[in-house]
């Protein structure tokens, strides 16, 4: 989506332990008021991978490990003119912790996961009446449920696209938004077993489906379309109840659904229907590495648009013009479940479309 470079940074210690810690790295440059703040020489600032969660990967995890890493990372980022970092950290791994005491630590939001070591009989009985009912209503009027990988997804997935399309259509979606075709077609190419379209039919059409992304036990929600005419019939409750029973069926440990908009809103009611007990906590990490040099962008961002910034914005020299009291407070980037809405406009990035 033309958001930056992709980097990974990796530190390994003296007893062969290794931190890795994917980022994305972004010229300012580009900034229209950067001229006015004289920087000198190329400068940059650093987020997580836009769609998806982010912060330090390590297999044996001890604070003097971290707090290394942290130092050769920090040094390295004030070398490479890295004005501040923003991260995403991954609620399944709560790697948050790792960084506590070297970055500032804000919670966002919850987000919801099915615990899968569950009986299919269990898993059924914790979700809400309201979702049981909709199941059974889909079972009646004839819903079919099919897990397609691979060629079999390829076949299917202008099909999806079609109805992917016309959903983000409905919502008012910004074009940022909208993955391509060709975005889908890498995806089941690629990744082989690893990628997931969990499909609802009515009479041999497809009417719902939900992309999901398969690493190791774990199963992510990433994407999703539904036909708004079918919705009535249950189609989205019975599209990942089903999806539950694939992951459970083929030893899959935890399907992650995501959060809502904002706090608990109906889309999180929604998915926390299927697990009351089962939230985890988004959280963020914000850094500013060269101080001085940010404070000049934020005065430049002022003078130049002529408007008071966001306080909790984040890096502030990126706020969007024209941030509505009830934009989410979690920082510029959108994380998975989470999709904030377009500044001043109605258009929105609907968060069941985007995930984990």
């Amino acid at each position: 989506m033309g958001d930056g470079e992709p980097f990974l940074f990796v530190y390994e210690d003296d007893e062969d332990n290794t931190v890795c810690y994917v980022f994305i790295r972004r010229p300012l440059q580009a900034l229209p008021f950067a001229r006015d703040a004289r920087l000198e020489g190329e400068w940059y600032d650093i987020i997580s991978p836009t769609y998806g969660y982010g912060g330090p990967l390590c297999a044996k995890p001890h604070e003097q490990l971290l707090w290394e890493f942290r130092a050769e990372f920090e040094a390295w980022c004030r070398g490479a003119n890295i004005v501040s970092e923003f991260v995403r950290f991954h609620p399944l791994s709560d790697n948050h912790r790792l960084l506590e005491g070297t970055m500032d630590i804000v919670y966002d939001r919850e987000s919801v996961f099915i615990d899968l070591s569950r009986t299919e009989e269990e898993l059924f009985d914790r979700y809400h009446p309201g979702h049981q009912r909709n199941i059974r209503k889909a079972l009646k009027s004839g819903l079919e449920f099919r897990a397609l990988e691979g060629h079999e997804a390829l076949q299917q997935l202008e099909v999806f696209y079609r109805l992917y399309r016309a959903t983000m259509d409905k919502v008012g979606a910004l074009p940022y938004y909208y993955f391509s075709m060709e975005y889908l077609e890498r995806l089941f190419s690629r990744l082989g077993r690893s990628a997931l379209l969990g499909a609802v039919f009515l009479d041999g059409r497809m009417i719902s489906a939900a992309l999901c992304l398969r690493e190791g036990d774990v199963l992510i929600y990433h994407l999703g379309a539904s036909e708004a005419a079918s919705l009535h019939l249950g189609t989205n409750t019975f599209q990942f109840h089903h999806i539950a029973l694939w992951a459970r069926r083929n030893g899959l440990r935890v399907f992650h659904l995501g959060g809502g908009h904002r706090g608990r809103d109906s889309l999180f009611q929604f998915k926390h229907r299927f697990n009351p007990e089962g939230t985890l906590t988004l959280n963020h990490g914000k850094k500013v590495h060269h101080p001085e040099v940010y404070e000049r962008l934020v005065e430049s961002w002022k003078h130049h648009h002529a408007q008071p910034l966001a306080e909790s914005y984040f890096p502030a020299y990126r706020t969007p013009l024209r941030v509505r009291a009830e934009a989410p407070d979690s920082g510029e980037e959108p994380s998975s479940g989470h999709t904030p809405r377009s500044h001043g406009r109605r258009h929105v990035a609907p968060p069941e479309l985007s995930s984990p």
